[in-house]
């Protein structure tokens, strides 16, 4: 049982409680560092509550269920989320384990705020999954420095002036965020369409990399003196030194680049040789997987909302008209919409510099179903209608 007033359990011998009971509840944030699992690319933050005297000892941790994957349901936005407390103990062995590099930071806050704290979060335990996850506003972080805003009795909470990465828009400071982990990174940009550009509330931009500076730089100010402290003035506590984690070479820049160059080639076959068959199965696999993609991204945007996004600039780049172009019969018509979608995705590639959502990786793909698209366009000369070349367009 976490709850401080209803435990049976003897005081510690060797505790000294201070003449004020300010160290009564210790009340601390921990940060956990980034796992290659798509979820856990940002890393994880937790709440510890310790009351020494009657060795009690939790960790709050706000997650998903564990028995589903949190990723795919948090994409549906249906996972739901709740704290969950863990005997410290437990909590810093399974992060030990996982070789996971794991510190403290003790909160700056008065006692009865931290024992407000401590039962803000044993009535969060007994509520359940009653909250939405999602990665970027209903996440362990957000949820734990709400939480910790919440507590706080005639004083208010105040965040300090923002530094870099808080300094940009949205979707740079996640892309900060995650540019150790380049293939969450692309999922993410993929998903989280006219969201890129947001300024968000401060809470909802939270990263464990930035959050102990800027909590040393956030103030609570009570609100009949006008007193003013640091959240956080710990210099912190490292309880577990995490292993190396290795990383791949294989990086969206380099998977989609050979995509782009066997994409190439097989044109180059399909023109010098002739191989029609295995340049229309080709197609079919590529532009069917546009297809795929294009169907996802309507959902996440219009059904899920989990971004809170309704536009996406890769809805350009995976419009699906290819693939229905692939299965109609040659004609002059079908030949002069290859045109003009290769002529779009065209001008789309050209506009990168002037839309931030847009990058490299991304466009390596797009220029993949550029080239398939250019491959289905006849020469020029075919807009005479002398033209006599096998590619031209089929005189109505």
């Amino acid at each position: 049982m976490s709850r401080i007033h209803a435990t049976t359990a003897a005081p510690a011998d060797t505790f000294r409680l201070a003449p004020d009971s300010s160290n009564f509840v210790k009340a601390s944030l921990m940060i956990a560092e980034p796992l290659t699992a798509v979820y856990s690319v940002f890393g994880h933050a937790t709440l510890r509550m310790e009351c020494p005297m009657y060795h009690l000892d939790y960790v709050f941790t706000f997650e998903s269920d564990p028995d589903v994957s949190a990723f795919m349901t948090g994409i549906a936005s249906t996972a739901k989320a709740k704290f969950v407390p863990v005997p410290a103990e437990v909590y810093i062995e399974d992060a030990r384990k996982a070789g996971r590099e794991l510190w403290q930071y003790e909160l700056n806050l008065n006692l009865h705020e931290k024992q407000n704290l401590w039962r803000m979060l044993d009535e969060e335990v007994a509520a359940g999954d009653y909250r939405r996850f999602n990665l970027f506003y209903t996440n362990c972080l957000t949820t734990s420095i709400l939480t910790v805003q919440r507590c706080l009795i005639g004083e208010r909470f105040e965040w300090g002036p923002m530094r870099f990465p808080h300094t940009m828009i949205d979707g740079d400071v996640f892309r900060y965020s995650l540019r150790h982990a380049p293939w969450a990174g692309f999922l993410f940009i993929t998903f989280c369409g006219s969201a890129y550009d947001d300024n968000s509330v401060t809470e909802n931009r939270l990263t464990p990399e930035t959050i102990v500076q800027m909590l040393r730089d956030a103030q609570i100010i009570n609100d009949a003196t006008g007193h003013r402290r640091h959240v956080v003035t710990d210099p912190g506590l490292r309880l577990v030194e995490g292993t190396p984690k290795p990383s791949s070479p294989l990086t969206p820049n380099v998977a989609f680049g050979a995509l782009l160059v066997i994409t190439l080639l097989i044109t180059a076959v399909e023109r010098w040789l002739r191989w029609k068959r295995l340049a229309w199965v080709y197609d079919v696999a590529l532009f069917s997987a546009q297809a795929i993609i294009f169907a996802l991204m309507v959902y996440m945007t219009f059904v899920s909302e989990i971004f809170n996004s309704y536009w996406n600039w890769y809805f350009v780049a995976t419009f699906p008209l290819p693939l229905l172009l692939l299965f109609r019969r040659q004609s002059a018509a079908v030949a002069r919409l290859w045109l003009v979608y290769s002529g779009v995705l065209t001008l789309f590639i050209l506009a990168t510099p002037l839309i931030a959502l847009l990058d490299l990786p991304h466009q390596l793909v797009t220029a993949t179903f550029l080239t398939r698209s250019l491959s289905h366009v006849p020469c020029p000369s075919v807009f005479t209608r002398k033209g006599s070349q096998s590619g031209a367009f089929p005189q109505g």
